[in-house]
C-alpha cells in the first residue's frame, strides 16, 4: 500500500511540474445529510490542488477536515451523536461550455472516520470509500463556490455504520 501511494505521489509531481498550470483553492464548507437521518449537519474546510493536463481536462487531490453534529436527539434520554471525517480525494475536473466559469468534477478516494461505529459490532469504523459530484462556477478569477452531492460508504454490505452517509454540500473557496 505504502509502495502505491509513493508510486501515485510521484507520478502526480510529475504530471504537475509538465503541465505546469496548477491553481491551489482552499475554503470552508457546509454539508446537511439527505437520507435515512437527515438531523446531522457538518461543517469544515478543504483545499484542493488542481492540474490542468489539457485544455479541457484538470486532475487534483483535494483533503480537508469535515465535523457533523446530530441537530436533534433520535429520543428523549439519547444523546445527540457527532463525528468527523478526513477525505482523501482524487478530481477529475472539466469545464462546461455553457457558460464561461461553469465546471463540472468528480471526486472519488478514501475518508477516514473518527466516532464512527458498527451498529451490529459496535466496533470502531476507520473509513470508507467516497465518491461527490461537484458542479461549480469561478467568478472574479479568485472566488469559487460549487454543490457539490454525494456518499461516503462507512458501512460494509450486511454491517452498517451508526452514522449518515449522503451528504449535500455547498463549498466556497478562494483560488491562490
Amino acid at each position: 500500500m505504502k509502495k502505491h501511494f509513493i508510486l501515485s505521489a510521484i507520478i502526480f509531481l510529475a504530471i504537475c511540474a509538465q503541465a505546469q498550470t496548477f491553481k491551489v483553492s482552499a475554503g470552508p464548507e457546509v454539508l446537511k445529510s439527505i437520507n435515512h437521518d437527515e438531523r446531522f449537519f457538518g461543517a469544515g474546510g478543504s483545499v484542493q490542488l488542481d492540474v490542468w493536463v489539457r485544455e479541457k481536462l484538470g486532475l487534483g487531490i483535494n483533503t480537508g477536515y469535515l465535523k457533523f453534529n446530530q441537530t436533534s436527539a433520535p429520543l428523549a434520554g439519547f444523546s445527540k451523536k457527532q463525528y468527523s471525517l478526513i477525505p482523501i480525494l482524487g478530481v477529475i475536473r472539466y469545464p462546461l461550455p455553457i457558460v464561461k466559469g461553469l465546471y463540472g468534477q468528480d471526486l472519488m478516494g478514501y475518508t477516514l472516520a473518527q466516532d464512527v461505529q458498527s451498529e451490529a459490532t459496535g466496533k470502531k469504523v476507520a473509513g470508507g470509500f467516497t465518491y461527490y459530484f461537484a458542479l461549480g462556477y469561478v467568478f472574479a478569477d479568485h472566488f469559487d463556490i460549487s454543490v457539490k452531492v454525494g456518499r461516503s460508504r462507512l458501512d460494509k454490505k450486511d454491517d452498517p455504520a451508526n452514522v449518515n452517509e449522503h451528504n449535500l454540500g455547498l463549498k466556497l473557496a478562494y483560488i491562490f
